[in-house]
Parts: C-alpha cells; sequence; structure tokens
C-alpha cells in the first residue's frame, strides 16, 4: 500500500511537471494570437506522456491527462525509469567523447542508432489500446493531420543521409487511402486500432501511431495526427537450387516511387551451362484506389515454368463488412514434389500445366449484444489440367518424360474439377500491442479472440464427385502465464452413390509464448508449439500422404518418408539482447523439434525424426528485407544423423499472428 502511494505521488509530480512545461510551449503562441488548440508537431525524442504510456498517445487537454495517467498508472516501473535514464545518461556521454575526434564520430554514426522515441525494445507491457483510445468514442473527427518520417530520422551519418536522399518518403495520399475514417465521423476506437494495425501491416511502414488531440473550444471534437515512419523498402533475394547451377535473382521495391505499389524482377540464370532461363515481373497494389481492394498481375518465365495471373481481392476489415476476390492464372510446366509409392522419399518433382479460375465473396454482420460477428460466405473454383503431368528429374528432362498416372482412385489432386463451397460463422477479433514476439523492437499488434465455422459444398469431377462438410473452431488470447491459441478443422468429402466417405483430415494445431522474462539487460521469451495431422479414407497419389515440410516441420530434415499421420513438437528459447550494431538487433535462440511420421493409427509408433539447433537472428526494422538467420543444427532418428549438412543461413521473412477474421471457403488442408 505504501508502495502504491508513492508510486502515485511520483505519477502527480510527472503529471505537475509536464503540464508546467506543456503551459511554457502554449503560452508563446497563445501570446501571439494563435487559435488555442493549435498544436506544434511533437518530436519523437521530446519527453511527453509517451514515457508513462507505450502507445504515445498525445493528449493536450490537462484536466484530460490527469484522469489518463490515473488510469494508467499501473504502467509506471520506477525502475525502469531508472535504467533508462542511466542508459540515456551514458550515450549522451558516449556521443560527446565521440564529438572530439573525427574518426571516432564516425564509429559512433555507424554502430549507434538513434533511439527517435520509439518504444524502448525492451518494454515488455501488453496494452489495450482499444480501452486507451475508448475515452474519445462517440467525438467528431474535426481534421487529420499527416506527420511522414524518411527512413532515417535524424540521419546523422552520411550513409544515412544518403539513403534518405534516394528514398521516395511514402505519399500522403497513399497512407490517406489506408484510413478507415475521415473527417466528420464519429471517433470509434476499435475502428482507429484497426487503422494503427493495418498501416504497421504495410512493409513500407516501420513504425505507424495515431495521435488523439482535443479541441479545447470545443469538447465534441478532436483532431487526429498519423504518424508514418518509412521503412527502407528496395531489396534484392535469390535462390540456388542445389548442385543443379539454377540460380534466381529478384530485385524489388515495395514503396514504389512512395505509392505503396511493389514492383519485383525476377531473373534466372544456369550458370552451369551460362544460359539465361527467364524473366517474371510482379505488379501488387495493397489498396486499388482506396478501396481497400488489393490487385496483383503477374506474368513471366523462370526456368521450365511460364506463369501468367491477376488477382483481385478484398478482405474483410471492419466487423461488418463484405469480402469479394477473384484469382485468374494460367500454369505451364510447374513443378511439383512427387511421389508414386507409400516408402517412396520426397526426390524429384512433376512438370504440371492447367488453368485456374477462383471466385468468392461474403458479408458479415456485427451483432452488438453478444460482441461478435456472424458471417456467410460462398466461392467458385475450377481447375482444369491441359494434359497429363510429367516426370521431371531434377539434374536433367528427358526429351519424352513418362507421363504421371491418373485415374479414379491414383492422384485425385491432378483431377478436373469444379468445386463450390460456402461456409458459415461467428467471429470475434481485437488487439492487443506489445513487442517483442515475433519482431525485435517495433510494436506489435497480436489478434485475441475466436472463429466458429462449419463449411459445406460439392465438388463435381470426372472420377470422384462428392459433397464436403467441414467444422473449424480457433481460439486464441492472453493468459495470466503468456499466450494461448488453439485451432482444430475436421472435413471430409462423401459420395452418396457410393455412399463412402473420401479424403476425410483432421488438423490440430496449439502454439503458445510465455511472457516477457528478466535477465538483466537480457529478455528471454519461451515458445511452444505443436501440430497433430491426419488423414483417412485417403487415396493414393500426390497430396494423399503427407511427408515433414519447411512449415510443418522438424526444421532442416531432409529425406522425409511419408504417412497418413503427422505430428511435430517444437519448442525454442529467444534471448533478445540490447545489442545493436548499425542498427541490427540481436536475437540469441535455441531450438528443439521433434516429429512422428508413418501410416499407424498410433502416430507414436511411427518413424521418429528429432532436430537441435542454436542460431542468431539479425533484423533491422529500418529495412525491408527479411531476418538474417544463422543456424547451427543437428538431426537425426533412432539409425543416428539423417543429414550431412549442419550449418545454415536463410532470410526471414517478418511473422504475422494467427488471425480469427474470416477468409474465402476452404477444405481442411492436408499438406
Amino acid at each position: 500500500m505504501e508502495f502504491a502511494n508513492f508510486e502515485h505521488m511520483c505519477c502527480r509530480i510527472y503529471i505537475v511537471a509536464f503540464v508546467c512545461a506543456l503551459l511554457v510551449s502554449i503560452l508563446p503562441s497563445v501570446a501571439m494570437g494563435q487559435p488555442s488548440h493549435t498544436v506544434v508537431p511533437l518530436q519523437h525524442n521530446t519527453d511527453t506522456l509517451g514515457h508513462i504510456i507505450r502507445d504515445r498517445l498525445y493528449l493536450t487537454d490537462t484536466s484530460a491527462i490527469y484522469r489518463y495517467a490515473l488510469r494508467t498508472a499501473s504502467f509506471i516501473d520506477s525502475t525502469k525509469d531508472k535504467t533508462e535514464y542511466n542508459t540515456q545518461r551514458f550515450y549522451d556521454t558516449l556521443r560527446a567523447r565521440a564529438g572530439r575526434s573525427r574518426f571516432w564520430r564516425l564509429v559512433y554514426d555507424l554502430a549507434i542508432v538513434p533511439d527517435n522515441g520509439s518504444v524502448s525494445i525492451l518494454n515488455s507491457e501488453v496494452v489495450d489500446e482499444t480501452a486507451l483510445y475508448s475515452m474519445y468514442d462517440g467525438k467528431m473527427i474535426d481534421s487529420i493531420e499527416f506527420v511522414r518520417y524518411n527512413v532515417f530520422e535524424p540521419a546523422r551519418s552520411y550513409l544515412e543521409k544518403g539513403a534518405n536522399a534516394v528514398h521516395a518518403v511514402t505519399r500522403v495520399n497513399t497512407i490517406r487511402r489506408d484510413l478507415l475514417f475521415t473527417v466528420g465521423d464519429v471517433f470509434d476506437a476499435d475502428v482507429v486500432v484497426k487503422c494503427k494495425q493495418l498501416l504497421r501491416s504495410r512493409p513500407y511502414i516501420a513504425d505507424a501511431n495515431i495521435e488523439v488531440i482535443p479541441i479545447r473550444n470545443n469538447p465534441n471534437a478532436v483532431i487526429l495526427r498519423v504518424i508514418t515512419h518509412d521503412n527502407w523498402s528496395i531489396s534484392a533475394d535469390g535462390s540456388i537450387r542445389g548442385l543443379t547451377g539454377q540460380v534466381k535473382g529478384i530485385l524489388y521495391d515495395a514503396n514504389f516511387l512512395g505509392t505503396g505499389d511493389r514492383l519485383s524482377y525476377q531473373l534466372s540464370l544456369d550458370w552451369r551451362n551460362r544460359r539465361y532461363e527467364g524473366s517474371q515481373i510482379q505488379y501488387s497494389i495493397p489498396n486499388l484506389f482506396g478501396t481497400f481492394y488489393e490487385a496483383t498481375i503477374n506474368a513471366g518465365r523462370s526456368f521450365t515454368e511460364k506463369y501468367y495471373g491477376a488477382k483481385l481481392n478484398k478482405r474483410l476489415i471492419l466487423r461488418s463488412d463484405y469480402e469479394v476476390g477473384a484469382i485468374v492464372e494460367n500454369v505451364s510446366n510447374a513443378l511439383y514434389v512427387r511421389y508414386d509409392m507409400a516408402d517412396e522419399h520426397v526426390d524429384a518433382s512433376y512438370l504440371v500445366r492447367y488453368g485456374n479460375i477462383d471466385l468468392w465473396g461474403g458479408k458479415s454482420w456485427y451483432l452488438p449484444d453478444i460482441h461478435s460477428s456472424v458471417y456467410f460466405m460462398a466461392r467458385l473454383n475450377g481447375v482444369k489440367y491441359k494434359d497429363v503431368p510429367k516426370i521431371y528429374e531434377a539434374e536433367e528432362t528427358p526429351v519424352n518424360p513418362p507421363a504421371l498416372n491418373v485415374n479414379a482412385s491414383k492422384n485425385p489432386y491432378f483431377h478436373d474439377r469444379v468445386m463450390m463451397l460456402a461456409s458459415f460463422g461467428f467471429y470475434r477479433e481485437r488487439f492487443l500491442t506489445t513487442n517483442l514476439i515475433y519482431g525485435y523492437g517495433y510494436d506489435e499488434y497480436i489478434p485475441i479472440g475466436y472463429k466458429v465455422e462449419t463449411t459445406f459444398g460439392y465438388r463435381s469431377s470426372v472420377y470422384n464427385p462428392a459433397f464436403y462438410g467441414g467444422l473449424s473452431v480457433r481460439a486464441g488470447g492472453f493468459i495470466p502465464i503468456g499466450y494461448l491459441m488453439g485451432d482444430v478443422s475436421i472435413g471430409t468429402f462423401y459420395n452418396f452413390s457410393d455412399k463412402r466417405a473420401l479424403q476425410s483430415a483432421l488438423n490440430v494445431k496449439v502454439s503458445y509464448f510465455t511472457n516477457l522474462l528478466d535477465a538483466g539487460r537480457f529478455k528471454v521469451r519461451q515458445f511452444a508449439s505443436g501440430n497433430y495431422l491426419n488423414g483417412w479414407n485417403r487415396l493414393s497419389g500426390y497430396d494423399e500422404a503427407v511427408w515433414f515440410t519447411n512449415e510443418s516441420g522438424p526444421r532442416e530434415i531432409s529425406g522425409s518418408p511419408l504417412g497418413t499421420n503427422r505430428l511435430v513438437l517444437s519448442t525454442e528459447t529467444v534471448v533478445f539482447t540490447p545489442w545493436e550494431p548499425l542498427g541490427f538487433r540481436i536475437a540469441l535462440y535455441a531450438y528443439g523439434d521433434v516429429g512422428f511420421l508413418g501410416y499407424d493409427r498410433n502416430v507414436f509408433n511411427n518413424q521418429c525424426f528429432t532436430t537441435i539447433g542454436v542460431g542468431v537472428r539479425l533484423k533491422n526494422e529500418r529495412l525491408v528485407f527479411g531476418t538474417i538467420q544463422l543456424s547451427l543444427f543437428v538431426n537425426f532418428n533412432k539409425f543416428g544423423p539423417t543429414s550431412r549438412e549442419w550449418i545454415q543461413l536463410t532470410s526471414e521473412q517478418r511473422i504475422q499472428a494467427t488471425r480469427y477474421i474470416p477468409s474465402k471457403p476452404d477444405i481442411v488442408l492436408y499438406q
């Protein structure tokens, strides 16, 4: 009780000091005749109420500041404030001493990245921004202001200044088109938080905030200030396919000319034969003319594959919304993983030529009485294969490759088909804000909620026409010891003429991570996940059995067997370090994966594979390319090591948390 009173007193002292500083900054402008509600743009490195509340919701009404600070007093940590003060004092001293020499000033500029007032990477609170913003619900949005920051701002080194000069800052119209509100709308906290999540999900935006500024002369209205901080959006990627000499290089700009559009160019080469193998161009618009339709066109050739396609999609965003989408594809000689026999390892591919048309749409309605939305969606999908798939060998393709066996009981994946599906269900989704989960310092929006969905439909096929029925339940949220999410899906086809079920599948997923654990200057988080996939009434051939993949785990497994039952359990310990060389944040990790795979109904009687590894991840949140990941590992089964490889360097894209919002109807994936 005494500590709580002391903390409350400190809060009052801080508020009084803040109000005094605020009055000092406002009075000169008032004396000069400026309107009292005019707000000077707050700098990111200015001491504001942001040191108390982690989403930096700035207020200009002094009484509101007092009430707001009292409501958020639980976020104050005097020990943390003292540590941050000492840390800042150290960096100030280091900067002052480095300024005495040109050489050491250059070293400082290269090694130390300014904070710019962003949330400390060692901040572990989970914040309900919807509750924080709700104090303004019902007020009218009087005006919207935009503040845009370049990639490195303030730029201290010549390298950062040069990068800023080359980079095209995201245009105001690009940011405005992603807003879910406009001038004259009634303020809705849930909509504002969804808007912040949408802005931060854009790959060209490193950080985004929305400030709420009350108008002193109009208590029923507010000004919104949208602040964005750009990512460096130009990057490159590539891959090498074993020792075949096949190399792909990709150059892309995720914010083309500041429009937010993505332009990418892929070049394919065979360096062993010194041969050009094609080019592919893709252009994506994340929000077409502010309608929230995503549009993508893709065309070109890469080795054997020729691809021409287009996609248009409007997703569900608000609680009462609609979704519509269309995909048209024409693909020649695409590569699909091959296997024919039950005991065959995955070691070759098929050449497949097909056309695909996919159309879907739906609507959701919000039900205030249960704080959830009900939705209905329908989908029509037609796939036609232009010829029988051909076998493709990795090293050399024969002039007349052998054809794949496709019939009523073999390789149903390659049957021409038209599938009509519909789904009906309830869902609720909201976001809580935290960090140091999948990212390395930026604010992350973790969805919590649930989705209950039933799917039904009919598949028209020359071989196995059948009805489909499925059910899925997904729920997740924060509990006292961390975050827990569970997902269960089950579905099957049924042929009434033959009176038998076909291609049944059960998919169960569980994921969990702990609260952020303190270890001095380091922060630790433990992750755990499990995935059980079971198939029965399966036929034979492609997609009728499963194997270990990069997505399913265990990680780094090679020469996977096949089976109808698969269980993968994974755990990982991540240590977030305070080190930031050249702006790259560093995380150390150790993991262990175990997988069971085979045809036995008791999954634990099947073959067991294990991977144990350690590694380091580097990520600069100001750069659009993925996380650099270097890992040392060993994988083995009961007979010993299964691979001669033990080191791997990869680039991992930003991981997105599992959402609860509905999407187009689909069968239970069996992959």
